[in-house]
């Protein structure tokens, strides 16, 4: 950039190799797809960065399926689309369906493809979403409210925002709660105001915008803010890899987070919410998030001289070319953000445990490198509360993997919430040796819900039970009363009240004492698990609006919370959490109230007519399916399939227009249902396609190979997916029918389990590691599944999608680089420093001051190219 004075070179695949670095596979688990290395002196590559991150953010790809037969005509969407573009700055292509398949209505969908920068593709969205709504009469209007109250009117959760949906029957769209542009964040956060979108009945439109306006009242008056102090870093990092996480931390505690903009070097926060605990539960679920993203320097002695002689022929660290080469290789295997720095002579590694130990693992193998290398030093962010565990009585655990592996360890403290450790040694493995145990004895924490009239129970008299189980597994247990609960706000999930701790290396012990503990519970109130259905987020409007008392009774019957997604995302996935033995009933009512309609193509041809007319067929075929499987077959008017036409756009297919050459049309044959009797419709297929072919009816080739091959199959859901291909083998009939089943209960830590205790109270609270207030926050990766930039900016997340989003690793202690100690002990050393001088850059990772000569490697994003 010359406004920088510095070069910027691209890199759009990882496939260059330096010299003297044998190429082998990436050990990254986000490949990313573009890399820039920028070169110059150390202020001016850091302000390029800046820029770069804040100036050019790439496009996004937003995606909405819409069933073909609730989408408008051709021209009048198309007329919409066009104007959004304009509006928004974005493009929108239509893709729709292959013509002529036998499937479901629910998937067979016009595709909305809106590609553009991720705050206009969200607007646009949200302004598609609403075309559609008043393309089906619903009246639209917009309401503007401060961005910071719009969280705090719906409630944790959205709790208070449902009983609004369901008493007036409207689509309420709330815009991104990021804000994107430098001239947005340069407005007060007071006066930033984007429109929320309302559609339904005019009369509840109107409803709705009172009843917000005065709710908007009543919270700004009594919201609760607080600042907090973050790594400018690793707040850039959560803006580029964690926005779905960003956004569940505000959705589940009705705050919002003021963030600086990107690359703007700022790391101060503001979180408002309506009380203290839901902002202070909101800035540590966001420093909890920041625990995830390690640093390391490796300082290396870059004058050749000292070794070779001044006459040296080596003169790798003199090449700007070399360090260039080097750096960007490093990023690209790892994923991470890595620079060097010439005046202090070191390699800085920014990212995720597992980017830093595949930058350590590639550095470890350059044998070249080794007699150049003086230090390395790890900085791990920590929780306030955990010092005291992870120290040990008198610092003895600090002092025996200091004596055990020969590294040197201090606590350096960094903000009210977080501490840093930093873990150095001149030896390359002693450093990760000394890294990996002390990971060890970080807290494995697990958090789940145990109904209160059971506690005292379970812990039985002068706690002798909880003490038997806690002694056994090697596990320290906390049960939670209705006045501690409520002054935290839950532990890793907003409803846990019951938290387990011990360290990580007897982690496997964790779910074994759970379900010790939820031995002693009932089972309609023990073992609280997640199971999704997929319903069309175009219908769940007219279910909440019809069937409310069925709702209702569902949840009244089974013990079961029905959560719905929020309307701007237009997601199809309800998701229902209850007690295991009672979700499945749950489930099963739920998908009994919404229907679906399967389509079968058939030839047109006058022998099917006639035989869809005769009586024979109504009492063999009609009559059998309505009474063995509840299945309606609707022949009074047999539909015509719209016949396969060719897109007149030779760049990007739209919906078939009425000009293209007509083809041969099919009879469609619809087999009507409830969700809640899918299992049935391979059966009654089988029934159907036996019939006709026994009246010697013309079909399609595919559809009589997949009956012949259905035959000796059972009516399961394999049996669904195996038989029926596209049909029964899309995303669509799995979610229906096997949903996925997850416990609610978390277990984490700098692997498997979580390093961080979010719910202790803060070290000026005098606490420790074990009081009773100490407590924890749930790991948020249930959902990341994304194609490509959507991994980075929140959008509707297919299931079937491969994870492309660079995520904190489920088991961050794998690689094996545990080196070979040689016993050193470190002594009595003193393990607590001073603060660092420049606390968004702490001591062993910042480097050398302005004037001097740098290389920056910056893996901005995984974005895809276009």
């Amino acid at each position: 950039m010359a406004c920088h004075c510095c070069q910027i070179t691209l890199s759009a695949a990882p496939d260059a190799t330096l010299g003297p670095i044998k190429p082998h596979a990436s050990l990254v688990d986000t490949p990313t797809d573009y890399n820039l290395t920028l070169t110059g002196p150390l202020n001016t590559v850091m302000a390029a960065r800046g820029d770069l991150l804040s100036h050019s953010p790439l496009k996004i790809n937003l995606t909405l399926k819409i069933p073909i037969h609730d989408c408008p005509s051709h021209a009048a969407l198309r007329a919409q689309c066009d104007k959004i573009e304009t509006d928004t700055n974005t493009h929108i292509v239509l893709f729709e369906p292959s013509p002529r398949r036998s499937s479901f209505i629910s998937e067979n969908t016009l595709s909305i493809v809106i590609t553009g920068l991720p705050r206009y593709a969200e607007q646009a969205r949200i302004q598609v979403l609403t075309a559609l709504d008043e393309m089906v009469g619903l009246h639209s209007d917009t309401l503007k409210i401060p961005l910071k109250l719009h969280n705090l009117i719906c409630g944790r959760k959205r709790v208070s925002l449902q009983p609004i949906i369901e008493e007036t029957a409207t689509n309420i769209y709330f815009p991104s709660p990021f804000r994107e542009s430098t001239e947005e964040l340069s407005d007060k956060t007071d006066e930033y105001s984007p429109p929320i979108y309302i559609t339904g009945d005019p009369v509840n439109v109107n409803r709705v915008k009172d009843m917000f306006n005065k709710l908007a009242t009543q919270k700004e008056k009594s919201m609760y803010h607080k600042d907090s102090l973050l790594h400018a870093r690793k707040l850039d990092w959560m803006l580029l890899h964690r926005r779905d996480e960003l956004r569940k931390i505000m959705h589940d505690n009705g705050s919002f987070i003021a963030m600086p903009s990107l690359g703007s070097g700022n790391g101060v926060v503001t979180a408002y919410a309506e009380n203290r605990v839901n902002a202070e539960r909101t800035l540590r679920s966001l420093n909890f998030l920041a625990c995830s993203i390690y640093e390391a320097c490796f300082y290396f002695n870059n004058r050749d001289g000292a070794i070779y002689g001044t006459d040296g022929a080596h003169t790798f660290f003199n090449s700007i070319n070399n360090l260039v080469g080097l750096v960007s290789q490093l990023s690209q295997i790892s994923g991470a953000e890595v620079s060097y720095k010439t005046d202090p002579g070191c390699i800085e590694v920014f990212g995720t445990e597992r980017a830093v130990r595949n930058v350590y693992q590639r550095l470890h193998e350059m044998a070249f490198l080794k007699m150049f290398h003086q230090d390395s030093v790890f900085n791990v962010e920590l929780s306030n509360d955990q010092r005291e565990f992870i120290s040990g009585k008198k610092s003895g655990k600090i002092n025996k993997i200091m004596k055990t592996s020969g590294a040197k360890i201090k606590f350096l403290p960094f903000s009210e919430y977080n501490f840093i450790i930093e873990v150095e040694s001149t030896s390359f493995t002693k450093a990760l040796d000394g890294l990996t145990m002390l990971q060890e004895e970080l807290p494995a924490e697990i958090s789940f819900f145990v109904p209160e009239t059971y506690h005292k129970r379970i812990i039985g008299v002068g706690g002798k039970n909880i003490q038997r189980i806690m002694k056994k597994y090697g596990v320290y247990v906390k049960f939670s009363n209705a006045e501690e609960f409520a002054a935290l706000g839950g532990y890793y999930d907003n409803e846990d009240n019951v938290v387990a701790r011990t360290p990580t290396k007897n982690h496997i012990n964790l779910d074994n004492l759970r379900h010790s503990v939820m031995e002693l519970i009932s089972p309609r109130d023990k073992d609280f698990v997640v199971q999704t259905a997929g319903i069309p987020f175009r219908m769940h409007r007219i279910l909440i609006r019809d069937h409310e008392t069925h709702l209702a009774e569902i949840t009244r019957q089974t013990n079961t919370r029905i959560l719905w997604p929020d309307h701007e995302l237009a997601s199809d996935t309800v998701t229902l959490v209850g007690p295991e033995a009672q979700v499945g009933t749950a489930v099963k009512m739920l998908r009994s109230i919404v229907p679906e309609e399967y389509h079968f193509h058939a030839p047109c041809s006058p022998a099917l007519r006639a035989i869809l007319a005769s009586a024979d067929f109504k009492e063999a075929v009609i009559g059998r399916l309505q009474r063995e499987f509840d299945i309606h077959l609707d022949t009074g008017i047999p539909l015509k399939s719209a016949p396969a036409t060719a897109t007149s756009a030779p760049v990007s297919p739209t919906i078939r227009t009425s000009t293209a050459a007509p083809a041969e049309e099919d009879i469609v044959i619809p087999l009507k249902m409830n969700k809640s009797n899918l299992e049935c419709l391979p059966a009654a297929l089988d029934i159907l396609i036996g019939y006709l072919k026994s009246q010697h009816v013309a079909l399609y080739d595919d559809i009589v190979m997949k009956s012949a091959k259905g035959a000796s199959h059972s009516s399961s859901t394999g049996s669904i997916a195996d038989t029926f291909g596209p049909p029964f083998g899309s995303k669509m009939l799995p979610s229906v029918i096997s949903s996925d089943l997850t416990s609610s209960s978390s277990m984490l830590h700098s692997g498997t389990f979580s390093s961080y205790s979010l719910f202790d109270y803060p070290a000026s609270s005098g606490s420790t590691a074990l009081d009773a207030s100490w407590k924890n926050f749930r790991d948020m990766n249930s959902s990341r599944a994304a194609e490509n930039i959507r991994a980075i900016f929140d959008t509707p997340l297919e299931k079937d999608q491969p994870d492309k989003r660079m995520s904190m690793p489920l088991n961050t202690t794998g690689f094996g680089f545990r080196g070979q100690s040689n016993g050193h002990s470190s002594g009595s050393v003193d393990i607590w420093s001073s603060p660092p001088q420049m606390p968004l850059m702490p001591s062993g990772f910042a480097g050398g001051g302005g004037g001097g000569g740098g290389v920056t490697t910056t893996t901005t994003s995984t974005l895809p190219a276009g």
